[in-house]
């Protein structure tokens, strides 16, 4: 793993230690409607590798030792193969795990999320995809988050416009997945979906309104927060959520909780959540776009497109992909 030699954009984000991050890529020499290349980087301590994946990489995780695993691991979700990879400390391979229907190659569409809640790896997706990893095997985890699809109404006798139009309202496109522990677990996506899982089944939890959901996490202050367009932060837990007011027109894609405040990234920068709405955090950068937010081991992580910022609760530090100069 070498650098990568030609441009590239940050899609994900997040850190595996201290000094030491974890990213998903994409070329900027890509077509738009091309989705059959990926590309992974590590950032390790000032030293960039890279990895080249047969698909876009949607979104990357770690995977903490747990009493199954002493080891850490870091771990890319492919966006339409259905395939994890796992990359293990000093393995002369990435070992791939395919999820449960996406054996033989048939692939999976639309995953978005992946996530280490407790001892489990939980990875989300559109039309309700919802799978658990736990003990080194997935499994489908999607009891009350599945909605019935096109054919399941055709199977009720309904005429095909009729089962159109049914399926149409009942799509549960899942974007972000957070978990207090793995009994209570939230899932957000587009239309205002929230749903909870306590451990056995999923649940539908009001969320005040229909725009769509980006970013969701369990916060420090014992609230779950969800954000998303335009400029929509929610807060709230299993009795449901209600919107706070921001005081900015934005579009959030990440958030995190770091030294006892809530970060939200979005279209125009990085903010924290004051009293008095959203406060934009001054990094001496302009405005950017934040993709990701991450913070372990006293570090902030703000993945932008082209670069990233680490702070550590005193100073910034701007850090360049080589490719990106």
């Amino acid at each position: 793993m070498v650098s990568a030699k030609t441009s590239v954009s940050f899609l994900d984000g997040c850190i595996l230690e201290k000094d030491i991050f974890l990213f998903s890529c994409r070329l900027d020499s890509q077509p738009h409607d091309e989705y059959d290349l990926g590309i992974v980087e590590w950032y390790v301590k000032g030293k960039w590798m890279y990895q080249k994946r047969n698909w876009q990489v949607s979104s990357v995780c770690v995977m903490r030792p747990t009493h199954e695993e002493s080891r850490r691991a870091s771990v890319v979700l492919e966006e339409g193969s259905g395939i994890v990879g796992v990359y293990w400390p000093s393995a002369k391979a990435t070992v791939d795990e395919v999820l449960p229907g996406a054996e033989d190659g048939h692939g999976i569409a639309s995953l978005t999320d992946i996530k280490q809640i407790g001892n489990s790896l939980y990875v989300c997706g559109y039309g309700g995809k919802l799978m658990r990893r736990t003990d080194g095997k997935w499994e489908i985890l999607d009891k009350g988050l599945k909605a019935l699809g096109l054919g399941d109404y055709l199977k009720q006798g309904m005429a095909l416009e009729e089962a159109l139009e049914a399926a149409e309202n009942t799509h549960r496109n899942m974007d972000a997945i957070h978990g207090c522990t793995e009994q209570a677990i939230y899932c957000v996506g587009r239309n205002g979906l929230i749903f909870r899982f306590d451990g056995t089944s999923w649940s539908a939890v009001e969320s005040s309104t229909n725009a769509n959901l980006q970013c969701v996490h369990c916060a420090g202050d014992g609230w779950v927060y969800a954000a998303g367009q335009p400029g929509v932060l929610l807060q709230g837990n299993e009795k449901g959520f209600h919107a706070l007011y921001t005081g900015v027109t934005d579009d959030f894609y990440a958030m995190t909780w770091f030294e006892g405040r809530l970060y939200v990234g979005g279209l125009k920068g990085l903010y924290r959540l004051e009293p008095h709405g959203l406060q934009l955090v001054d990094t001496k950068q302009g405005s950017f776009s934040c993709v990701a937010l991450d913070s372990v081991s006293g570090q902030l992580l703000v993945v932008a497109e082209r670069w990233l910022l680490v702070f550590d609760g005193v100073s910034w530090k701007r850090i360049e992909d080589p490719d990106n100069v």
